[in-house]
């Protein structure tokens, strides 16, 4: 399951980029070269931003499903290995 700080933390990024977007689109329109310039640097920050979220949360579940798939693998414990936990005693 992925941490839902990270999805909440992509949708944030995902809001400020249409937000910069538009804010580009009227610094266009009224011609003003500079902001737009200024602008769009700051949506190529953000989409790194939102690129990295998204491979963190398509990690967190990669790493859900391999431990899924590794419990699913290993052998139930036996009534032998839960009395001493499958370890000999310290001498």
């Amino acid at each position: 399951m992925t941490d839902p700080r990270l999805e909440n933390h992509a949708v944030g990024v995902e809001l400020q980029i249409v937000e910069l977007v538009e804010q580009r689109e009227r610094a266009a329109v009224q011609e003003r070269h500079d902001d737009v310039a200024r602008i769009q640097r700051e949506i190529d920050a953000l989409q790194q931003e939102m690129t990295l979220t998204a491979e963190a949360i398509a990690g967190a579940d990669v790493d859900a499903e391999i431990d899924a798939e590794l419990d699913a693998k290993l052998p139930e414990p036996s009534d032998e290995d839960e009395i001493d936990g499958g370890l000999s005693p310290i001498p």
